[in-house]
C-alpha cells in the first residue's frame, strides 16, 4: 500500500511528474512497483530499464526493448507505444524511468554521460507534458538538483537506525496539488512488496463479538491471543516468566493494543487475571475495554484490579482497594491471587503497571518486591506482564530480571515494537475489528 497522498497525487486527470531519489537498496523500484499496483490497472503503463531484466518479476507491465544509440531514437519508440495506448485506453499513459541515470548511459556514446542527462531530462519532461502522461524517474542522485525544481513530486526513500535495526521510511519532500497529512512513513519490503502504515488508531466497532479463544500452541506455553506474537515468540507466553514491556516517549496508551487480545483470549480459556494498571488508566476503563469481548461468563470472577481506594466510597466487586501502603497492598495482593489460584488454578495471568507503582510507592520501595514476584512467578505456571514507561528508574532494574524484555516505539505515527531479549528485527503494529473483536497484526519491518 503506497501512501495515500501519493495516489491522490496521480489521480488528476492531467499527467503529474515524480522523481523517486534514494541510496541503493532503499526500495525505490519495489516502490515505483507499487505505484503501478494502484493506478496502472489498464496496462496503460510504459517500464523503461536499461539495468533490469525483462524476465524478472518486474516483466509483467509493457516494456521498452531496443538498443538506443541517442536521445532521439529512444523517444521515437516512446512516442509509438504511448500512441498506442492513447488509442486502445481512456487511461492516461505513465511512464517509468527506471533510471535516468541508466538511460542517459544508454542513449549515449559519450564517456560525458553527466551531459546527456541533462537533456534527456528535458527531453522527458516536455514529451510527457505534450502527451499528458505521468512520468516517474528514479534516480540514486540523492541531492538537490534542477530537476527537483522542474517535477511536480519528490519522494526519497530511506534506511534508518534504530537500535541497530533498519527501518526504511518515505519521505514525501514535494507533492504538489495535494495537502499532506504528514510528509513520512515508515515502510516494509515483506514479501517483496511496498507497503507504507497508516497512523496507529484504534476505533471499536458499534457491534462487538465475543472470539473464539486461541488455544496454547505447546503445553509449557499460554497463547498471547495474537498468532503472529504466538510465532514471533516461539507457542506464545512461557508458563513461569516475567514479561518486561518498555514504552518509550510519545507512544502513549497504544501498546495496550499488544496486551488487550492477551487478556480477552486468557480470560475467554476460563483462567484467572489480576491487573495493577499503568498510570494514566482505571480498572473500570480496563473494563469497559475487556468486557464487550468476553461477557459476564468470563469476566466477573476471572478479572480482579487493584487501585488505590477511598474506602468510603461505592466500590465495585471486581475491584480490590489499596490503600497507599505498599506492604499492606501487596499483602491484599497476594490474598487475592492465592484465591484466583484456588478457584482457577494456573496459570494466573498478572498484569503490572510499574509506573503506577513507583510512583505511588517510590521506586527504592518496589526493587525488591519485583525481584521477589519474579523469582516466585518462574518456580510457578503463572505469568507476568509488567510495563515501565520512559524515564523510569526502575526499568534497569526490572531489565536484568525479565525473562523477555520488549520495546515499543512511535515511528512517524506508526506504532513498532522489537524484542530486546531475545533479539528480533522490528514489527509494525496494527490493530483491526474486521469481525467484531480486536485483532493483531505484527509486520516484519525489512
Amino acid at each position: 500500500m503506497i501512501p495515500g497522498e501519493v495516489k491522490e497525487f496521480f489521480s488528476s486527470q492531467f499527467g503529474k511528474s515524480l522523481l523517486v531519489k534514494g541510496k541503493p537498496g532503499t526500495g525505490k523500484t519495489t516502490f515505483v512497483f507499487g505505484i503501478l499496483d494502484e493506478v496502472c490497472s489498464e496496462g496503460n503503463c510504459v517500464y523503461i530499464s536499461p539495468r533490469i531484466d525483462k524476465s524478472s518479476e518486474y516483466g509483467k507491465y509493457p516494456w521498452i526493448e531496443g538498443d538506443f544509440n541517442n536521445n532521439e531514437d529512444f523517444l521515437r519508440m516512446l512516442a509509438s507505444r504511448i500512441k498506442v495506448i492513447w488509442e486502445s485506453s481512456e487511461s492516461k499513459p505513465i511512464i517509468v524511468v527506471d533510471s535516468i541515470d541508466s538511460l542517459s548511459i544508454a542513449t549515449t556514446r559519450s564517456a560525458n554521460w553527466e551531459d546527456n542527462k541533462f537533456e534527456l531530462e528535458r527531453l522527458l519532461f516536455d514529451f510527457s507534458r505534450k502527451v499528458n502522461a505521468d512520468l516517474i524517474m528514479i534516480t540514486e542522485q540523492t541531492g538537490v538538483t534542477s530537476l527537483d525544481y522542474l517535477v511536480d513530486g519528490v519522494v526519497s526513500l530511506e534506511i534508518r537506525d534504530i537500535s541497530d535495526n533498519d527501518i526504511r521510511k518515505v519521505n514525501l519532500l514535494k507533492i504538489r496539488g495535494v495537502e499532506l497529512s504528514q510528509s513520512r512513513y515508515p515502510f516494509t519490503l515483506d514479501g517483496g512488496k511496498f507497503n507504507s502504515f497508516k497512523p496507529f488508531t484504534v476505533s471499536y466497532p458499534e457491534q462487538t463479538q465475543v472470539p473464539q479463544p486461541l488455544p496454547d500452541p505447546i503445553e509449557s506455553k499460554i497463547s498471547t491471543g495474537i498468532r503472529d506474537f504466538d510465532a514471533i515468540l516461539g507457542g506464545g507466553y512461557q508458563k513461569g516468566s516475567f514479561n518486561l514491556f518498555e514504552i518509550t516517549s510519545g507512544v502513549g496508551d497504544s501498546f495496550y493494543s499488544l496486551l488487550l487480545p492477551t487478556f480477552i483470549n486468557h480470560l475467554n480459556m476460563g483462567r484467572g487475571l489480576l491487573s495493577m494498571p499503568t498510570e494514566g488508566t482505571s480498572v473500570e476503563t480496563e473494563k469497559r475495554m475487556i468486557f464487550p469481548f468476553t461477557g459476564d461468563n468470563h469476566f466477573h470472577g476471572q478479572f480482579v484490579g487493584f487501585e488505590i481506594r477511598d474506602l468510603k466510597g461505592r466500590i465495585p466487586t471486581y475491584i480490590e482497594p489499596f490503600s497507599g501502603n505498599v506492604y499492606k497492598d501487596m499483602d491484599v495482593f497476594h490474598k487475592a491471587k492465592n484465591e484466583m489460584m484456588r478457584q482457577y488454578g494456573s496459570p494466573i495471568l498478572d498484569y503490572m503497571g510499574l509506573d503506577s507503582m513507583e510512583y505511588n510507592y517510590g521506586w527504592e520501595n518496589i526493587g525488591s518486591i519485583i525481584g521477589q514476584m519474579a523469582s516466585i512467578t518462574k518456580t510457578t505456571e503463572n505469568v507476568v506482564l509488567a510495563v515501565t514507561k520512559h524515564g523510569q528508574r526502575i526499568t534497569e532494574t526490572v531489565a536484568h530480571m525479565a525473562t523477555t524484555h520488549w520495546k515499543f516505539e512511535n515511528v512517524d505515527k506508526t506504532l513498532v515494537m522489537y524484542g530486546v531479549v531475545p533479539k528480533t528485527g522490528i514489527f509494525a503494529v496494527q490493530m483491526e475489528f474486521v469481525h467484531g473483536y480486536p485483532q493483531v497484526r505484527l509486520t516484519p519491518m525489512k
